[in-house]
């Protein structure tokens, strides 16, 4: 029997015999794990799944292109895993138990066969390259969630990051706090402005007090705040502005004579009436 026609043969066993192989790999995840079934549903969706499995390696041996498939069928269940708060070294952990039922389906059939050591080693090679797409897959689901929150996470510090804090009905104070850079420049312009049309503030104090690093990109982010702030009617007050701060705006050229700039916050809800 040649290479060939060896799998085929075992396409055609495996694919008659699929729904045992993928009972026998539900079987070995149920036992590794201890888990149980919630619902008749849940077993029929995860026997289907695993069909599928079996289905696409059948189709494997035959020649036929699984590529996408088997990729694409891994990430379906890495996402189900994420769904059900599951972890990457368990799903890859689990893609050896499903190994262990197509190995012990192919050790049973290939007993009163005359086979050669080189043709049973690469139709296993074959198999182990199926496995290596489905890995690639979970890896994938795992590796696109993982961005997701990280994406999520940024978002949301950026919205942490943009403090507008209101002290009476028509003024509030925007505290800027660490640094200011481009990846903060847009959020700090679009939610700062949104909220004093949403709150009708008729001042904003922008303070500088704990900025510790202002880069050229954060020179203009300020400017540009304050421009914006002067067409929306809002009067900006800036207060504990750095020397080095002040320094660039200078050496840029950029001139704050229309802007009331004060020490302290308190000095500047002094001046306002309001401390």
């Amino acid at each position: 029997m040649k290479l060939g026609e060896l799998k085929k043969e075992f396409s055609k066993r495996m694919y008659f015999q699929s729904e045992e192989i993928a009972r026998g790999m539900i079987d070995g995840m149920l036992k590794e794990f201890h888990y149980q079934f919630k619902n008749k549903e849940e077993e029929e969706q995860t026997f289907n799944i695993f069909l599928q499995c079996v289905h696409i390696i059948a189709e494997g041996l035959q020649g036929g292109n699984v590529l996408n498939r088997a990729s694409a069928w891994g990430e379906a269940i890495g996402k189900l895993s994420i769904e059900n708060n599951g972890e990457l070294g368990p799903s890859l952990l689990s893609v050896s138990i499903y190994k262990k039922a197509i190995l012990f389906f192919i050790q049973r059939e290939t007993r009163n066969m005359k086979i050669s050591f080189e043709m049973l080693v690469e139709m296993i090679a074959d198999i182990d390259h199926i496995f290596n797409l489905f890995v690639y897959g979970f890896s994938n689901a795992f590796t696109q969630n993982a961005e997701y929150l990280l994406e999520k996470s940024e978002q949301l510090y950026l919205k942490i990051s943009v403090p507008i804090v209101p002290i009476s009905k028509a003024t509030a104070v925007l505290p800027l706090i660490g640094e200011i850079n481009e990846i903060r420049s847009e959020t700090i312009i679009q939610d700062t402005l949104e909220a004093c049309v949403k709150n009708r503030f008729e001042t904003l104090v922008i303070d500088l007090s704990g900025v510790y690093e202002v880069d050229l990109v954060g020179i203009e982010v300020l400017y540009k705040l304050i421009r914006s702030l002067n067409l929306l009617g809002v009067t900006p007050l800036v207060t504990g502005m750095s020397a080095s701060i002040s320094k660039t705006f200078a050496e840029l050229g950029i001139s704050l004579s229309n802007v009331q700039c004060f020490h302290s916050l308190e000095q500047a809800l002094k001046t306002i009436n309001l401390y």
